[in-house]
């Protein structure tokens, strides 16, 4: 298996039903062989039940049905038990990535350990979302590179492609559990001394249905964010 592609779903049931096609729609001529991993918290809307259909309709996708809600990070870390690819891909599953870039994105997983979706490296952009969102990435962002040191433009971008080896020796080390997972992962990887690319991207606000990000998930992100940094900084890892 070439490429798996996780993605963690709760109440995405319209999103889903566009997302999936799309995948397939563009990788069917790029990839030789890749796969679908979709994870689903139980969702109230029906997303499970649509994954089950586009799990049964292309042949290639996996769905692991979860009994509650229990963090972006977790899903990732479970999804990858199904996965079998040599490239792991998370993207999220509102329709916020869009997945034309995973062929530019898979290609330069060639050349480094990681690859970011970037929204601010030269030629990114985000569209249709609010002032206050935007400015509140620019700045953690901003920060974040200031603080560790490292030239990482988008560390929060949840649009990244991994080599297997990478995510086996990363993961099991990676505590967080929602959001601050991008964070994490991609700090303790680059601590080991991992290579790293961004891809310029578009980010569109979501298609559909509501975010899950509010101010009291910014607030937990920033102790999150100080917290793995002071561990690093103290113990080396």
């Amino acid at each position: 298996m070439e490429v798996s592609i996780i993605t963690p779903v709760y109440n995405e049931r319209e999103n889903l039903s566009k997302l999936i096609p799309k995948i397939e729609e563009v990788l069917s001529d790029e990839v030789e062989e890749f796969e679908i991993v979709i994870v689903d918290d139980n969702s109230p809307d029906g997303s499970g039940e649509i994954a089950d259909e586009l799990a049964e309709e292309y042949g290639n996708i996996k769905v692991l049905h979860r009994p509650e809600k229990r963090g972006l990070g977790t899903a990732y870390k479970e999804g990858f038990r199904l996965a079998q690819g040599e490239l792991i891909v998370s993207i999220d599953s509102d329709l916020s990535h869009d997945p034309e870039a995973l062929p530019h994105m898979i290609m330069e997983a060639k050349e480094a350990d990681i690859v970011i979706g970037s929204r601010f490296t030269e030629g990114g952009s985000i569209e249709g979302r609010s002032i206050w969102r935007d400015l509140l990435s620019t700045f953690a962002n901003r920060f974040i590179r200031i603080l560790t040191g490292y030239p990482i433009r988008d560390w929060t971008s949840g649009f990244r492609v991994y080599r297997r080896a990478v995510w086996e020796a990363t993961m099991p080390r990676v505590q967080c559990i929602k959001w601050d997972f991008q964070f994490e992962s991609l700090y303790k990887a680059i601590l080991d001394g991992r290579t790293v690319r961004e891809v310029p991207i578009s980010f569109h606000e979501r298609a559909g249905g509501s975010s899950k990000f509010n101010l009291s998930e910014a607030l937990y992100f920033v102790l999150s964010f100080f917290k793995i940094f002071l561990t690093a900084k103290l113990t080396g890892t």
